[in-house]
């Protein structure tokens, strides 16, 4: 895989349609399949959505986690985009904190348990219709000359990290890149080792005082993934001091902006 350069308005252009992802689930919460998706930048087709189950195996609800979108300009680009946490189950899954061994590429070493299944429960579904397949297996049906990128904020950045380490893993012949925001961290040293081999195209954006980067934390067995972009909201006075302003996708966004 050739390596790419990290771009601030590449950056902003997947952060825009994260955030569709989040106003598409705020519309209607309870639909799962939504035909058309709320502020979806111009230039991009939705060609399926996800849907994930926050805790699955246990508490089953299927949620519209994000979806499979494709430039208009490029059609060999595709975007893998997720969004983060919202409601009760998607915090579940968040704190579960426990381990699990991540079979899905060789030596995935151990990651956290609530984003593993997750990531495993993925399915897609065209708008409109009513069966469903793996996400899996919808990638492994895309053409050779496709170039994925797989985006997410928050709780979708763990998946995403998840999402792009199998599929550099075991499909080879699609390029594969990353732009994450706010990702906690997602496995342990080996899952990192390899995530960072695999995946040599990451761009984890993360603001200075967000905890949800530094967490689940390195005491408990977890490690974070390269390439490491910081940005700092401490620097900007009219952005509010709260747990929850400095993890906005909002902020992140802003902040972006700043380096135009």
């Amino acid at each position: 895989m050739s390596t790419i350069t990290y771009s601030v308005s590449t950056a902003i252009a997947w952060g825009e349609l994260v955030k569709s992802a989040y106003s598409t689930y705020s519309a209607d919460t309870q639909n799962t399949n939504p035909a058309v998706p709320t502020d979806l930048p111009d230039g991009w087709t939705v060609l399926a959505n996800i849907q994930c189950d926050p805790v699955a195996g246990f508490f089953s609800q299927i949620q519209f986690m994000g979806f499979v979108v494709q430039s208009a300009a490029d059609p060999t680009q595709i975007g893998i985009v997720y969004r983060g946490t919202e409601g009760v189950m998607d915090w579940l899954a968040d704190f579960e904190a426990e381990h699990t061994d991540f079979t899905d590429i060789q030596n995935g070493g151990r990651t956290e348990l609530g984003f593993t299944r997750m990531f495993r429960s993925a399915n897609v579904i065209k708008p409109g219709e009513t069966e469903t397949r793996t996400l899996e297996s919808y990638v492994q049906s895309l053409p050779a000359s496709t170039c994925i990128t797989v985006t997410g904020h928050s709780l979708g950045g763990a998946i995403a990290n998840l999402t792009g380490a199998w599929i550099a893993a075991t499909q080879p012949h699609l390029a594969c890149e990353l732009y994450t925001f706010a990702a906690p961290m997602t496995g342990d040293e080996t899952f990192v080792a390899t995530f960072n081999t695999l995946v040599p195209n990451s761009f984890r954006i993360y603001n200075q005082p967000d905890v949800v980067p530094k967490s689940p934390l390195h005491i408990m067995g977890y490690d974070q993934v390269n390439t490491g972009i910081e940005v700092n909201s401490l620097d900007f006075p009219e952005i509010k001091k709260s747990i929850l302003s400095y993890h906005s996708l909002d902020t992140y966004l802003f902040l972006l902006r700043q380096q135009l």
